[in-house]
């Protein structure tokens, strides 16, 4: 008994992986958002690209008006399935392999395709995707991914309001979606 009794606060630290199926309403706004302009668009990762598919539909919005924030260039920037940037610049990791630069459309959107960045140096479930709003007071941003964000992560990103968390989708497909908003200071 007692040996369940310790197991047991370590099991309710675990991450939950759960991922539920996309529903009608978001697949109808992931329609959406594949129509936009191919300006408003971003293809990080092609499909020889090894990982899992991630696509991720954005609103960012201005965090003190929450207008849209229209025809603002945004960079995005991760790492491969292995946790490796690959700059193209060594000590710049924005020049990462795995990059693309869109513009928000006039509701504020980008449509991105990439894959699941994997996990880096020595900790596990801290997969992200950096972002760059050109212009906005701070510009960095970054992504994070609830079935891949630990409980130190998860508290770090509530406290944050430079980083976000999605809550990842599964499509038919078996891909992984995520529907997010980026609340931009001072843009």
């Amino acid at each position: 008994m007692h040996k369940f009794l310790i197991l047991l606060p370590l099991l309710s630290c675990g991450i939950d992986r759960t991922t539920n199926s996309i529903s009608s309403a978001e697949t109808s706004d992931l329609k959406d958002f594949e129509k936009l302009n191919h300006a408003h668009q971003v293809l990080i990762a092609g499909k020889d690209e090894p990982g899992k598919r991630l696509t991720l539909c954005l609103n960012f919005i201005d965090k003190s008006n929450r207008v849209p924030l229209t025809n603002r260039k945004i960079h995005f920037y991760h790492t491969d399935t292995n946790g490796e940037y690959i700059p193209q610049i060594a000590s710049d990791e924005s020049t990462a392999r795995l990059n693309g630069s869109a513009v928000t459309d006039s509701n504020g959107k980008i449509f991105i395709r990439t894959i699941l960045p994997g996990d880096y140096g020595s900790s596990a479930d801290n997969r992200h995707i950096h972002t760059t709003v050109f212009g906005a007071q701070p510009e960095a941003y970054d992504i994070h991914f609830k079935q891949y964000t630990g409980v130190m992560g998860k508290r770090f990103v509530k406290n944050s309001d430079q980083h976000f968390l999605a809550d990842l989708k599964r499509s038919a497909d078996g891909s992984l979606i995520g529907f997010l908003t980026i609340e931009v200071k001072n843009p």
